[in-house]
């Protein structure tokens, strides 16, 4: 059946035909019960339920229990669609977050850093210790060098020590020095640090799923 209506004025218009539905003829189902319906409220509507995982009445919903024999909603949650692939996969499947396989390449620059000279210091000229002093003991007659009359004698097993000599000291010239060292290339291990988010995501915007009940 169909009605149209107008205001009870002299000028109003008809509106267009519309449908009437009663309960012999109910409207067609717009959205087939059990397909996930983005809501974009925390506010249920009538003959909705939220998809969190929980169970229904399969018996109180047999249109529901045909698309979830199991009996529970899907927990929709933090989950997005994504169509099943062509195999591998099987509806209802889940299938957690990751990224692409791939590899990174990553090196530290060369540098060669030649042959390099250390700083120089003069450390002039320098001296040794004094030491060497030394005396001896003789004994015996001993004739000098003009005869008898001028000479030095010892009694049997007496003796003497010359005078005290031979303390000397060197001088050495220490000089400025340098070294040369070659350091030449030389490479790094370079670690890459991890970044990124707690999972994969791509820009969204959060909208509650609800399924029809029926």
């Amino acid at each position: 059946a169909y009605i149209r209506s107008h205001r009870d004025t002299a000028d109003a218009e008809w509106s267009e035909w519309a449908m009437f539905y009663t309960s012999l003829n109910p409207p067609p189902d717009s959205y087939p019960v059990g397909a996930a319906i983005a809501w974009p409220s925390d506010a249920t509507p009538a003959g909705y339920a939220l998809m969190q995982g929980q169970s229904f009445d399969k018996s109180a919903y047999p249109l529901l229990a045909i698309a979830y024999p199991s009996g529970v909603i899907p927990d929709m949650r933090g989950w997005t669609i994504k169509g099943k692939p062509a195999s591998g996969r099987a509806v209802l499947s889940q299938e957690m977050d990751g990224n692409k396989r791939h590899s990174h390449t990553a090196r530290a620059q060369d540098t060669d850093l030649g042959t390099k000279n250390t700083s120089s210091f003069d450390y002039g000229t320098k001296s040794t210790n004094t030491t060497g002093g030394h005396t001896h003991q003789f004994g015996g007659y001993i004739n000098s060098y003009w005869g008898d009359s001028n000479h030095t004698s010892f009694q049997p097993g007496g003796g003497a020590w010359t005078q005290a000599a031979g303390d000397h000291a060197h001088t050495v010239y220490i000089g400025g020095h340098e070294h040369t060292m070659y350091i030449g290339p030389h490479g790094h291990v370079v670690i890459v640090d991890a970044d990124g988010n707690a999972e994969t995501t791509v820009k969204n915007i959060a909208f509650n799923y609800i399924v029809r009940l029926a």
